[in-house]
């Protein structure tokens, strides 16, 4: 009894699949080490297969006629399932070995993960545990295409269905500065403190934006000597003892020259999630996600 599937061309729709993605023959070529007219030709065949035309060509270069879009949708979730059955076939349902991939914008720090990590890793030693630094925009592609297992974001609605998230531990900011810079005993409130030279984080991060906010229900407006990328950037010109920076509270605590400065009102909180896809998540990530969710509970 032959199966329904008997004549399906899976290299057909390998081929179809990362055409779509890379939205080029030539990158294609590149990517699966064949001929741009053997990529032509694969295509053409699934084409007269299905008796439809998949791609066309624009200005921007090759892109899904409607049909197609439906049908990608479909090879997608076959493609990653069978990266992550090949996955979990190599690293062993046991966790004797594995990989956890992780994405962080840069303007995140994760010192709240750090324990869950150090946690893991004494539990797990034969876990590699991977650390990716980019912007948020490269980072929701890369987790998108299924190249991170987890990626942590500000908090925000999660509105794909297939997704899931954990709340992390909630990061508190401070002004912080070396204990010699000004006369910071001083400084008792958000106004006085504006006044003075201030290292920010860029407009574009949350921790910025929730800042600024705050100040403008006090109808204040921050004007930064420095605005900087990274909370460690800050720190180490708070240490060049050039301004007042915005920073984690854990961050300061842990540096012994730096004094953290005592403000009557409350600065906004930073609360962060780590986002994963429940139906392609492997075996190590699972048990990272179970051991955070343990954790907050």
């Amino acid at each position: 009894m032959a199966l329904p599937c008997d004549n399906l061309n899976l290299n057909l729709y390998r081929v179809f699949y990362i055409v779509a993605k890379t939205k080029s023959f030539s990158e294609s070529s590149k990517v699966l080490h064949i001929s741009q007219p053997a990529i032509s030709k694969h295509v053409q065949n699934l084409e007269y297969e299905l008796d439809t035309l998949l791609f066309y060509r624009t200005n921007r270069g090759i892109e899904l006629t409607p049909e197609a879009k439906s049908l990608y949708a479909y090879v997608e979730k076959a493609y990653n399932y069978l990266m992550l059955g090949e996955r979990e076939l190599q690293e062993g349902k046991d966790l004797t070995k594995g990989t956890i991939s992780i994405g962080i914008p840069t303007y995140l720090n994760i010192i709240s993960l750090n324990n869950s990590i150090k946690k893991f890793m004494e539990s797990n030693p034969n876990i590699k545990i991977k650390l990716t630094n980019h912007d948020e925009s490269i980072l929701l592609n890369l987790f998108e295409q299924h190249s991170l297992d987890l990626l942590i974001i500000p908090e925000r609605k999660v509105n794909n269905k297939e997704l899931k998230y954990v709340e992390l531990e909630d990061d508190e900011y401070c002004f912080a500065a070396c204990s010699y810079f000004l006369n910071v005993e001083n400084l008792n409130t958000i106004e006085e403190l504006i006044k003075k030279p201030l290292l920010l984080p860029t407009k574009n991060t949350n921790q910025r934006k929730k800042l600024d906010e705050y100040l403008n229900t006090k109808g204040l407006v921050a004007n930064p000597v420095m605005e900087l990328e990274t909370s460690e950037m800050i720190v180490n010109y708070i240490n060049e003892n050039l301004g007042i920076g915005y920073i984690p509270k854990k961050v300061a605590e842990k540096n012994n020259n730096i004094k953290i400065i005592n403000l009557q009102e409350t600065l906004p909180i930073e609360k962060n999630i780590i986002i994963y896809n429940n139906s392609t998540l492997n075996s190590s990530s699972r048990k990272f996600i179970e051991l955070l969710s343990d954790t907050k509970a």
